[in-house]
């Protein structure tokens, strides 16, 4: 097993977990992919067993999951599951349909871009169709998974990354284009999609992760009624994959409105 956790300078090195196997990014080559660029070198360049557990973590991972390095390696030491998920924003998956929707509201233009991507690229998924609870949401790469699912993984990223490459591609230039990020417009829209490829290889793998996350501790809204209405919407999307019963979506899209409402209400 090895968990990396990756650094940009003095500052995040200071806040690696010792837990962990630091990963130097100080002097990347394509500092425009941010954490895909170390991710990448590092599985081009080592071997690993198919069956190894895999991760890679930001240096903020502990603030935002409230897991410690040490938890971390517990619960892959008796893991057998495929991929196991720390994923913490649970109103950000329960939320909306998938992880593109809620890109689409923080990164305007992101939902029409990434199905332009898929379409070219061959892969069969429609975006606006795609449900997906918290077993196969993930943000921030906040994930450990068997060698096997990384190298699936990897398909589909250089596939993404090899078309942002290509000269004189009106798509190339849409993926580059920067898009709106915590207040500013500096962050190239490709990294966002390039960081929901997991959720993508999830859906064509039919594959659910385990959760290793307590959402309680991270809920920014404590854990009363709209902690448990969020633990309800992303119920009611579990229940719609798993059934295909249009009912349970109804109920969901109809509930949506009522927690985005309170939810804007506590901001």
């Amino acid at each position: 097993m090895k968990i990396f956790q990756i650094f940009y300078d003095d500052v995040t090195r200071g806040m690696l977990d010792p837990s962990f196997t630091p990963l130097d990014n100080t002097a990347s080559s394509r500092p425009d992919w941010f954490e895909y660029w170390p991710i990448r070198q590092t599985l081009l360049n080592n071997t690993f067993d198919d069956e190894e557990y895999l991760g890679f973590f930001s240096p903020r991972f502990k603030e935002k999951t409230r897991v410690s390095g040490n938890e971390v390696l517990a619960v892959m030491n008796r893991s057998t599951s495929e991929v196991v998920n720390f994923s913490p924003f649970l109103d950000h998956s329960a939320l909306f349909l998938n992880s593109f929707y809620h890109a689409e509201r923080v990164h305007p233009g992101c939902l029409n871009v990434s199905q332009e991507y898929l379409d070219k690229a061959g892969i069969p998924i429609q975006l606006r169709q795609l449900v997906q609870d918290q077993t196969r949401t993930i943000f921030s790469n906040f994930f450990v998974a068997k060698y096997r699912f990384w190298k699936k993984w990897m398909l589909l990223a250089d596939q993404l990354f090899q078309t942002c490459e290509e000269q004189d591609s009106a798509l190339a230039e849409k993926l580059k284009a920067n898009t709106q990020h915590r207040d500013t417009a500096s962050y190239p829209m490709k990294i966002f999609i390039m960081e929901r490829m997991v959720s993508l290889a999830l859906e064509l793998e039919g594959l659910d992760t385990e959760t290793a996350v307590d959402h309680a501790k991270t809920s920014p809204y404590g854990t009363g009624h709209i902690f448990n209405s969020l633990l309800a919407l992303d119920a009611l999307k579990g229940q719609f994959v798993k059934t295909k019963v249009g009912y349970f979506l109804g109920m969901y899209l109809n509930m949506r409105k009522e927690v985005m409402g309170s939810v804007a209400s506590t901001r």
